[in-house]
């Protein structure tokens, strides 16, 4: 399919704008003074896909009516003094300053108001982001996104000849957007040629997609050409996941008390926050509470002793008082693409249980641990996964437990120690040069030392081992084995099933916890543990923000190539990072960064001895 841009023969009149941005209140109005970017198209209605009816010149003034999404609504004078009304992208306007301005009929205009146009010509600032929703003032915005250069003119814009170009492919979300045709995905500015192909993975009749749909969160494929200099990326085709669009099923544990919802009618209304986002409950949504396996058992023997009737199906929950700490929920249903909300379907409350099968796969990856013997290091051996050498300087290894200690969750540490459900933490740090970490199912934490040279500060060390943690928690090598075993996906997975229920020989299950090491979980997994380290990280103190430089770090190293951090497939860098920045903008925007830590003089200590400790990185030439 093959996309003309509409856009592309703009009228060139001339309409220079400093907006004066209007907040009437008592004798005076609240006065921001701004400049919309030299060729900036103004249209009739809030669309960019109609003609614009002017292009932004020098040398004009214009005032904002209102804002409507990503618009704003404009009054201006036209070049032959005719009062206009239209419409230009929010992101093409820069505000500077506040003042106070009189209102109409008053005669007179406060002393230092601005009496001629701020810009004439091309503004030399760089383009800030425009947020919806305003931050805290005690706080900086949630996401420091990319500064990108003004609009030019054609006549200023250099000679592609001359700019450093690089054919790429990235998948991402979109982190900013202004128009289908002009977006961001995490650094990247997305604009498009003329002509460019829109192509569409995993489609089907029930769901629909164009163009205008593109919105902050929707993932894309891009291929096109990459200027190095200015992080544009030009298009060349872009490629739509439908599977995004369809509705999810995912499983949480519930963190604390639920609230927001109530019963109304029978019917239970309002939004919950679980699994670290917000899911919208309306009396459409099916809520119920379902047995578990060891609860259906106890049914059926009172059952069967004639105490009471056995009842296996899912009943409606009558009160949040059925629903405790730790408890699972599985819900079911779309994101909606303007809010980023759950619009929940179905929610199905049961206890969670350790399970038989989960409880073997535990006792399966024993510990053990050998001390350094003169030079030679240490030695971590994980039964059925394998041998690693612990990096040897003992003050390393307590800094990573100690504050892997405090990501564990509230609702894990309040566990009685004889509890099945406890998971036993445990931290390492192994002498391994490759960028990467794992977490078994049993809580143990594997840090790479060459994960930990890569990092700057305490803050990501904190999302790199909380998105490890989570994966414990919320039982992902379990439930990813549980999936496989119903769809029944390859021999060598149904091998690792069919050990856990002890048909055969625990080595196969190496296969399936090696595979989650090496190539990471599921996507939706993934996302889930992202989502979660994110929370473990705030609720341990520190600031979220540093999860997606995280992934900034891992694209200079790796480029935009795939990697095998967390994710085998066809994600990279761009991807994970675009992913926590929406993740922040949509469930972090309020929070007070002031009070978060990023970092301490121990990190920094710690990081020097790791370094010294690695035997590599000291090469003595003999002659």
């Amino acid at each position: 399919m093959v996309v003309r841009n509409r856009t592309a023969s703009r009228s060139r009149i001339g309409v220079a704008l400093t907006i004066a941005v209007l907040a009437i209140s008592g004798e005076a109005a609240a006065q921001q003074v701004a400049s919309i970017y030299l060729g900036a198209p103004i249209y009739e209605k809030p669309s960019v896909y109609t003609e614009p009816i002017l292009v932004a010149g020098p040398d004009s003034t214009a005032h904002i009516l209102t804002r409507e999404g990503v618009w704003y609504r404009i009054s201006f004078d036209d070049s032959q003094g005719q009062k206009r009304v239209g419409y230009v992208q929010a992101s093409y306007v820069r505000i500077s300053q506040l003042q106070r301005v009189a209102p109409k009929g008053t005669g007179s205009s406060p002393q230092g108001a601005a009496q001629a146009p701020i810009a004439t010509g091309a503004p030399t600032t760089t383009k800030p982001t425009v947020s919806e929703t305003p931050s805290p003032t005690n706080a900086p915005p949630p996401v420091n996104l990319p500064r990108r250069e003004a609009p030019a003119s054609s006549a200023t814009t250099p000679p592609a000849s001359k700019a450093r170009l690089k054919n790429v492919k990235i998948r991402g979300y979109v982190t900013e957007f202004r128009s289908p045709t002009d977006f961001d995905i995490e650094d990247y500015r997305i604009t498009r040629d003329e002509a460019f192909s829109l192509d569409f993975e995993n489609a089907s009749p029930d769901i629909a997609f164009q163009l205008s749909d593109i919105r902050v969160g929707v993932e894309l494929e891009i291929k096109g050409s990459l200027n190095e200099e200015t992080g544009e990326l030009n298009a060349a085709s872009i490629r739509v996941d439908m599977e995004q669009f369809r509705s999810i099923k995912q499983t949480a544990f519930v963190s604390s008390a639920p609230e927001g919802i109530q019963l109304l009618d029978g019917s239970w209304a309002g939004e919950l926050r679980a699994d670290a986002q917000v899911i919208r409950v309306t009396n459409a949504t099916a809520v119920t509470f379902k047995p578990t396996k060891r609860e259906k058992k106890l049914a059926e023997l009172k059952k069967k002793n004639g105490n009471e009737e056995s009842e296996d199906a899912a009943e409606p929950l009558q009160s949040l008082d059925q629903v405790t700490i730790g408890m699972a929920m599985t819900y079911e249903g779309k994101r909606d693409r303007e809010t980023g909300k759950i619009l929940a379907e179905k929610i199905e409350f049961s206890t969670n249980d350790l399970e038989e099968g989960e409880a073997k796969l535990w006792k399966s990856l024993k510990v053990s641990v050998k001390a350094a013997q003169g030079l030679k290091p240490g030695e971590l051996k994980i039964d059925k996964i394998g041998k690693f050498k612990l990096v040897a300087d003992s003050e390393v290894q307590a800094y990573v437990s100690q504050l892997g200690e405090q990501l564990i969750p509230a609702q894990q540490r309040d566990l009685a120690a004889g509890d099945p459900r406890r998971i036993p933490f445990q931290f390492y740090v192994v002498q391994n040069d490759a960028v990467n970490a794992f977490a078994t199912p049993n809580g143990i934490i594997v840090v790479n030392s060459g994960l930990m040279e890569l990092l700057d500060n305490e803050a990501q060390l904190a999302a790199i081992v909380g998105h490890e943690i989570a994966h414990s928690t919320h039982e992902h090598t379990w439930r990813s084995q549980e999936y496989r075993k119903k769809t029944r996906l390859g021999l060598t997975i149904a091998s690792a099933v069919a050990s856990a229920y002890g048909l055969y020989s625990f080595a196969d299950l190496t296969n399936l916890v090696n595979a989650a090491m090496v190539n990471g979980h599921s996507r939706s997994l993934e996302n889930q543990s992202d989502r979660i380290g994110l929370q473990y990280m705030t609720e341990a103190g520190y600031d979220p923000r540093e999860a997606p430089t995280v992934w900034k770090l891992m694209g200079k190293k790796t480029g935009v190539s795939a990697t095998n951090f967390f994710w085998s497939t066809h994600e990279n860098a761009p991807t994970r990072r675009s992913y926590l920045m929406n993740e922040l903008k949509n469930n972090y925007r309020n929070l007070n960064y002031t009070q978060l830590r990023t970092n301490t003089e121990e990190y920094s200590r710690i990081k020097t001895a790791l370094i010294a400790a690695n035997p590599k990185k000291k090469k003595i030439k003999v002659r």
